[in-house]
């Protein structure tokens, strides 16, 4: 859909339901119920529309959205169950071979960061500041080397929760996938 592969990165995932623990496909299940119209949450509307600058996107938008975008939660375990929990120091140094793991196994053009926490806390990963994002919120991206060459740039924006406007963010993140 947009010419180049597309790493969208999460921070982490709560439980739901206590009584039912996380399991490796969770968070591939939840983009499926999604997209098979069993469930919804405005926080994977909101990246939609990010992307696509296309308020209340149908079913068959989202759909092709996320099946040209990869996404990762950077934090693997549970954080809590509840919105807004934080994960812990541990867990953000505990993430980090994972997402070195997952950046060189996809090898994206482009990483996009879901909120500010996750943004301040990604490695750097012999990294390099990026270009500079003209009148945007947050302005500083980052490039992460990958291996062959390659190299992926990475850009924080903030997280698709409460307060967030897709319309605001489309036209950044798409300056940022046409300079990755």
């Amino acid at each position: 859909m947009f010419g180049k592969k597309i790493l969208v990165l999460g921070e982490s995932h709560y439980q739901r339901d206590k009584n039912k623990p996380l399991y490796p496909e969770f968070t591939r299940d939840c983009i499926t119920e999604l997209l098979e119209g069993d469930w919804t949450h405005q926080f994977w509307t909101n990246i939609a529309v990010a992307f696509l600058n296309k308020k209340g996107p149908t079913l068959k938008e989202k759909s092709d959205f996320w099946h040209s975008v990869a996404f990762y939660n950077y934090v693997q375990v549970t954080v809590g169950s509840g919105p807004r929990v934080r994960p812990s120091d541990r867990m953000w140094q505990q993430s980090e071979p994972g997402f070195f793991e997952v950046l060189n196994l996809l090898a994206p053009n482009a990483l996009i960061v879901l909120g500010k926490t996750l943004w301040d806390n990604l490695p750097e990963l012999d990294g390099k500041p990026g270009p500079t994002i003209l009148g945007a919120e947050q302005p500083e991206t980052w490039v992460y080397p990958l291996p062959g060459g390659g190299s992926c740039l990475a850009y924080g924006i903030r997280h698709p929760s409460a307060g967030f406007s897709g319309k605001y963010w489309h036209p950044y993140v798409k300056q940022v996938i046409a300079l990755a």
